[in-house]
């Protein structure tokens, strides 16, 4: 073969590779996507193969009411206001993959919790929840109320099928120690914190993000087992 010769069929070997590569890349994107896209909408496991998910007006479906308060956005920075719409779309992940569903409730949803998930783009006004913008005095009535905090005196022991149970959408990182539980106190509701430490050994204030309360009181639901419900949410605690 001539020099030329030689430099045409380097060249071609090297678009031919590269081209090969290009394809792989490109399927590792569209499945990404597709992943994201199951994700953001609940109907499949990271871990796991595609699962048919129930409503929460099937039959399956509990009565307990377990809602997220949106009501701390002036408290967190943008940085933190989309960790936790992320951690929002992890409960409405869980709950939509649940055997046995939960009635979920975002409450105090407007400004910046709003703003942030309009602006990831997850199409929250076709998800299976209770959106509301009012306050949670507005929507239930106090005497149902039961505010989950790490500071409350009062353990929880087990759950009430006919409360409500709330959990502050508050990421904190100490910044706002007690607010939740001061804010409860405050407005005369019930509070009480997860019995974690029966269970799992944890040094610092038994805090834990909103997504792991939300599955925790889930997986309690169908195991009515505190400790399977703990270990299966947060198992590299164990």
């Amino acid at each position: 073969l001539s020099k030329n010769q030689r430099k045409k069929l380097l060249k071609r070997q090297k678009y031919l590779e590269e081209k090969k590569d290009r394809k792989l890349k490109k399927k590792e994107k569209q499945k990404e996507k597709k992943l994201k896209r199951q994700l953001e909408s609940g109907d499949t496991d990271p871990q796991g193969p595609i699962k048919k998910f129930k409503s929460m007006d099937s039959e399956d479906a509990l009565p307990i009411r377990i809602v997220i308060d949106l009501n701390f956005d002036d408290l967190m920075s943008d940085r933190d206001m989309l960790k936790l719409m992320k951690q929002v779309q992890r409960c409405y992940a869980v709950n939509r993959r649940a055997d046995h569903p939960v009635q979920m409730y975002l409450t105090s949803f407007e400004g910046k919790s709003r703003s942030r998930l309009d602006h990831i783009g997850c199409h929250y006004d076709r998800w299976d929840v209770n959106i509301k913008s009012e306050h949670l005095t507005k929507v239930f009535p106090k005497e149902d109320i039961i505010y989950l905090t790490s500071d409350s005196p009062n353990m929880l022991t087990e759950l009430d099928m006919s409360k409500v149970y709330v959990i502050g959408g508050l990421v904190d990182h100490n910044h706002h120690k007690g607010y939740c539980y001061d804010q409860a106190v405050k407005q005369g509701f019930q509070h009480a914190q997860l019995p974690i430490g029966e269970f799992i050994k944890i040094a610092t204030r038994k805090v834990l993000t909103v997504n792991h309360v939300f599955e925790i009181l889930v997986r309690y639901c169908e195991s009515k087992d505190w400790k399977e419900a703990f270990f299966h949410v947060m198992p590299q605690r164990k």
